[in-house]
């Protein structure tokens, strides 16, 4: 039995998947019916079967099987998994092959700051990690632990995210805690803090640099400004490759900042 923390992605281990949430067959179709859409999905290379495939390893993560290759970690949501583009044009792809390192993309859709903790918890000792690198999801996100188990993994607590009451199955009214606390931004900030703090401390103890950049600063721009995903949810591979970039200037300004000490 895979004793592993649960994650989304656990249910589609060691498989290939031709479409994902928000990434869907249908919306597709649909969005091909559109001339500027087609247009766009054909510039991109997109309009072919095959053209954007989601491979997951044996523990459900879209990236190579884990080992003690050195590596860089990605942290992160449906953004870091990249939903709707190809792996080649997603930032963690970009960093990794900057610096030369395998990319372990830990993120999976959906994910809150919470999840980015509590896989890095659990990951980064089993991992070679020379650089932990996390696109902080939104704010507004918080993973609860839920009384039942999975049916699948049944030796571990389930667990979901919980989202604005307009978009949670497990909003309820009469939630205090949610209501009166989670749903004011100001402790929705103090979390969010909380966790990167965390993460930056897990990394301290492994002796790994940890960086991170905010989704709310990049992935909320318009379309128009980063171009789109497939799903023509998601940001494209303009916005992925000025993620990168932002990751790389980070990394390279630690780097001389050492070797000035």
């Amino acid at each position: 039995m895979n004793n592993t923390p649960y994650h989304g992605g656990k249910y589609y281990a060691s498989t290939s998947l031709d479409w994902m949430p928000t990434d869907t067959k249908e919306n597709f179709e649909k969005l091909m019916q559109d001339p500027l859409h087609r247009k766009y999905f054909q510039d991109c290379g997109w309009d072919q079967p095959g053209a954007i495939t989601y491979q997951l390893n044996s523990e459900g993560f879209r990236c190579d099987d884990f080992d003690n290759t050195p590596c860089v970690v990605a942290l992160g949501c449906s953004y870091t998994v990249g939903i709707g583009l190809p792996i080649t044009d997603i930032w963690p792809t970009l960093v990794g092959q900057a610096l030369g390192l395998k990319v372990v993309n830990l993120a999976w859709g959906g994910n809150a700051i919470d999840t980015c903790f509590r896989m890095a918890d659990y990951w980064l000792p089993k991992l070679n990690p020379k650089l932990v690198c996390m696109l902080t999801p939104p704010k507004e996100r918080i993973e609860i632990v839920l009384t039942e188990k999975d049916e699948f993994f049944s030796d571990q607590p389930k667990s979901d995210v919980f989202m604005p009451h307009s978009m949670s199955k497990h909003y309820r009214a009469e939630d205090h805690f949610l209501n009166m606390w989670f749903m004011q931004d100001q402790n929705q900030l103090i979390n969010k803090r909380k966790n990167i703090l965390a993460i930056k401390q897990l990394c301290t103890d492994l002796g790994v640099e940890f960086l991170d950049v905010d989704t709310q600063t990049t992935m909320t721009r318009s379309r128009e400004d980063i171009g789109y995903a497939r799903d023509y949810m998601h940001g494209g591979p303009k916005i992925h490759c000025e993620i990168a970039d932002m990751f790389l200037k980070k990394y390279e300004q630690n780097q001389i900042n050492l070797s000035s000490q």
